[in-house]
């Protein structure tokens, strides 16, 4: 017997993530228009985070019907996801899902809470930003000039051992005082997007942020 989630907490994972898929890579819109006016398109799925029935990846056998059928244990993903995660339990584990739901939940708040979207083709910004970060924007600068179709990075402190892709640019609080709050401003005016699914800070560069640092050689 399956412990399958109640419309209302369909419902309810579905708009705590803005309607998106939770994955941090995707981050896809799932709900929108049907051509008809009385009727949505959906593409999400609310899957279990660990399974619904004993046969179903991720099983937690310590779990009651009732825990399993949570909003705690549900995730909101893309249709494509979540046949992903289901598909590789052991790289999609239990935890890996919880700090895709965490953060994904937490970009939602954070776009709440600064729902006055800032122009970013605004030179006054870029000025204030030079002003305050043009330790880091150097920097950045010179990585797409080095690295032009780069746009993940990381952040770090020189004594952690991490094994890197060999994709991604790196750069370390030691070196950057604040990096965190200097962080913190761009993805306020959506100049980068948060990605993080591990314990190491992962974030993508908007394009518009690329261009300005230079990734297209202007």
């Amino acid at each position: 017997m399956r412990d399958d989630f109640s419309l209302k907490t369909k419902e309810l994972l579905a708009k705590r993530v803005a309607n998106r898929c939770s994955n941090p890579g995707c981050r896809q819109l799932t709900s929108g228009p049907q051509e008809d006016p009385t009727k949505v398109v959906n593409i999400g799925v609310a899957a279990h985070i660990t399974a619904a029935s004993t046969d179903g990846p991720r099983f937690d056998p310590s779990l009651k019907p009732d825990q399993r059928r949570s909003v705690k244990n549900g995730i909101w993903l893309c249709q494509s996801c979540a046949k992903l995660v289901d598909n590789d339990a052991i790289r999609y584990g239990a935890d890996v899902l919880c700090q895709w739901k965490g953060q994904t939940e937490r970009s939602a708040a954070q776009e709440l809470e600064y729902r006055r979207s800032i122009d970013i083709d605004s030179d006054q910004v870029f000025v204030e930003l030079e002003r305050i970060m043009s330790d880091l924007l150097a920097e950045m600068r010179k990585d797409l000039s080095e690295n032009p179709l780069s746009r993940e990075f990381v952040v770090l402190k020189k004594g952690w051992s991490y094994w890197a892709s060999g994709h991604e640019l790196v750069y370390y609080f030691e070196d950057h005082p604040q990096l965190g709050n200097k962080l913190r401003i761009l993805l306020n005016h959506g100049l980068i997007r948060d990605v993080t699914h591990t314990n190491v800070s992962r974030y993508v560069i908007s394009e518009k942020f690329a261009e300005y640092l230079g990734a297209y050689g202007g």
